[in-house]
């Protein structure tokens, strides 16, 4: 998402946490081959559980399954409205709105989970460009 952002010249503060994540773990070796492949790097990802700080400072906090948003709910109810499922960018080809982690599912589950994730951030990012330039028009500059 951050590629994604800086190649749009968009200046968000991006961050990534879980609610399972073991602190300071590399990432796995598929997943490493997986973001090689879409030409992302994996090399200095580190592990980290997701904060207090991380849900107040939060605009928007992205779950990537229901089991992940029922606990960030539970856990920060007052964070409800600006918690999303990423999955709601795939488009109109999807499936689900989950995206299943695949650590234990394979490589092959991986590569596809990193596709899936490239597609709904790309979807995102486009949207999030969109807003902003409708935000930035004069309200006499707007169209139908």
């Amino acid at each position: 998402m951050k590629r994604e952002l800086f190649e749009r010249g968009s200046s968000f503060r991006i961050a990534s946490a879980g609610t399972h994540a073991i602190p300071e773990n590399q990432a796995h070796p598929w997943a490493v081959g997986a973001a090689h492949e879409l030409g992302i790097s994996l090399a200095d990802h580190r592990a980290r559980l997701v904060s207090e700080q991380d849900v107040s400072e939060a605009d928007a906090i992205f779950a990537m399954d229901y089991q992940n948003q029922v606990q960030l709910l539970m856990r920060w109810p007052q964070a409800g409205k600006k918690i999303f499922m990423l999955g709601g960018y795939a488009g109109a080809t999807s499936e689900s709105i989950e995206i299943h982690d695949p650590y234990y599912r394979g490589e092959i589950a991986t590569a596809q989970c990193f596709r899936q994730l490239s597609t709904c951030i790309r979807n995102l990012v486009i949207g999030i460009d969109e807003r902003q330039l409708v935000v930035e028009r004069s309200p006499n500059e707007v169209t139908d």
